[in-house]
């Protein structure tokens, strides 16, 4: 067993990134051995990723979870499990986290590279991998038993699969490289996890790549592709899936009865041309159980094309309130876009959502302010959602029965509010309702209001984010305000660790912000955290479009 000081020169010498050392390769080595065995082949299937490469943990979760790399026992979340072995990777020093969210949650990783070298070490040792790479000139060992096959060609135009590799045994498959050189998919009759990084460098714009053969991988349960080239996808049942994730490519329009039965995690780029009734059975009434038959999905990620149009946006939120409105299985439903959307700030799709019959299990519910999508106020169904924990959501305005709908939340822990048109009354957070509150970020997205934290309220809340993202010149709001008065006040609030402020507006309005003392902050409360941001000339014109889902 590893000592513990050993334990602490190994942790120490991986997050400070010191010179490699013998002593820390016989620490590495040590702690990789009194690993528990399931945790050593979790360990060993990150050689599938380049050195140096950031994953996102909710891939690697669901790829190790694909390949059946997780033990579980009756009435344990398999998922859940899955990032606890994660976890216990961090908590080893295998395994270090990139990026941590709002809710102290991991959401992407890396391997030091010390660490990297042990695992190729023993993946090679173990037949475990063959992992090649085109960039680096390191010798691999290439095993014809090897059960998972990572392949990094890049732009190498004559790279191939090694001959040797018996492609009937593998189960995990990565490739990253020109279309030309991609295997024979066909040829891979178990894989479980297919994951693919095309690029059409030198290609024509209307070229396809044609995936159908996936549909002869029965075994398939993850299924990522990113791609620059048009893809065409198999056009009948994927009987085992249970992740579909085509965030980042353009496909083919696939048939509205393509049966996914066992599909639980949905990640999908909306082409520009297409809409989201183009993929349901008109025949019947539009829901998620008619869009490839997906009964069972657990997770919702919706991202538009950067050359979506505001109308397009508009016409796709109506659909999408028709196909998730009374899902059972719903826990997670997310709207982004992939940039910065053609219709501009100035472009807004105004969402009503009150008449939707609610997700009876979401937890996550999540709309990117970015995406223009605004909902006229807090849709009335949420307040009946008794397991949502996260929510971000911009509304255009926040009368007083919409902030007792989110206090009344039972499970909120995460709330980011964005609110376009701030009210003429005073916001008044009290002691009532938001008792497990841990982050909360309001965002004035034009103006500013008075708000006010009432001493004890949020008892949880650690973390307070307070935005205004655009202040009107002074002749139009700010004579409105008694001077020397601070508009926002924060009393005692026991919880809190963090508390930060950020005003944007023209010069000269922020340096009035900043001269008269906005913000009242109790003594006890930790340091605000103040930025100033000049965003230029402000201006109030708009396109805008209503929708409703009766």
């Amino acid at each position: 067993m590893m000592n513990t000081q050993e334990s602490y020169f190994l942790t120490d010498s991986l997050a400070l990134k010191v010179p490699t050392s013998e002593r820390t390769r016989q620490a590495l080595n040590l702690s990789y051995n009194n690993l528990p065995r399931y945790l050593k082949t979790c360990l060993l299937y990150l050689n599938m990723y380049p050195e140096g490469y950031t994953f996102l943990k909710g891939d690697l979760v669901k790829q190790w979870v694909a390949e059946g790399l997780i033990y579980t026992t009756e009435g344990q979340d398999i998922e859940k499990v899955a990032e606890s072995y994660l976890y216990q990777l961090i908590g080893r020093s295998f395994i270090q986290p990139m990026c941590v969210n709002y809710y102290n949650e991991v959401l992407s990783c890396q391997v030091h590279d010390m660490v990297h070298d042990l695992i190729a070490h023993k993946s090679a040792e173990e037949n475990f991998m063959v992992a090649i790479d085109y960039r680096c000139q390191k010798n691999v060992s290439l095993s014809h038993k090897a059960r998972r096959l990572s392949l990094i060609f890049g732009d190498a135009r004559y790279a191939k699969t090694p001959a040797n590799i018996r492609k009937s045994l593998v189960r995990s498959v990565r490739f990253s490289g020109l279309l030309e050189s991609m295997p024979c998919l066909t040829e891979f009759k178990l894989v479980r996890v297919l994951n693919l990084q095309l690029s059409g460098q030198g290609r024509r714009d209307n070229d396809m790549a044609d995936l159908t053969g996936i549909s002869e991988m029965f075994q398939l349960r993850y299924l990522k592709i990113a791609s620059d080239v048009c893809i065409k996808l198999p056009d009948h049942v994927l009987q085992c899936l249970g992740t579909l994730d085509i965030t980042d490519a353009r496909f083919a329009p696939v048939p509205w009865d393509v049966n996914f039965p066992r599909l639980l995690h949905l990640h999908l780029s909306l082409p520009v041309e297409r809409d989201l009734l183009d993929w349901i059975d008109r025949t019947r009434p539009p829901s998620l159980m008619s869009l490839g038959k997906l009964n069972h999905l657990q997770e919702l990620h919706l991202t538009f094309s950067s050359l979506s149009t505001f109308q397009h946006v508009a016409k796709n939120m109506e659909a999408l309130g028709s196909l998730i409105g009374g899902h059972g299985n719903l826990k997670t439903i997310a709207v982004a876009q992939a940039s910065s959307v053609k219709n501009t700030a100035a472009s807004k799709t105004y969402i009503s959502w009150d008449c939707m019959e609610p997700p009876p299990l979401l937890q996550r519910f999540e709309f990117s302010p970015h995406s223009s999508c605004i909902f006229s106020q807090v849709p009335s169904w949420v307040g009946k959602v008794g397991y949502l924990c996260i929510l971000k959501i911009a509304v255009k305005g926040l009368p007083a029965h919409c902030a007792d709908i989110l206090r009344g939340l039972p499970a909120l822990a995460a709330l980011s509010l964005y609110v376009e048109t701030p009210p003429d009354d005073k916001i008044i957070f009290d002691k009532a309702g938001f008792s497990v509150l841990k982050y909360f970020k309001l965002t004035f997205m034009r103006g500013i209001a008075w708000v006010k934290f009432e001493a004890d309220a949020m008892p949880s809340l650690w973390k307070l984010k307070l935005v205004f993202d655009a202040i009107p010149p002074l002749d139009q709001q700010w004579k409105t305000y008694a001077h020397s008065t601070a508009l926002i006040n924060i009393d005692y609030m026991p919880g809190l660790r963090e508390i930060f402020t950020k005003f944007r507006g023209a010069a000269a309005d922020l340096e009035y912000v900043s001269m008269i003392g906005v913000v009242s902050n109790h003594p006890s409360n930790p340091i605000i955290d103040m930025q100033l941001a000049d965003s230029g000339s402000y201006s109030n014109k708009s396109t805008e479009t209503e929708i409703t889902t009766k």
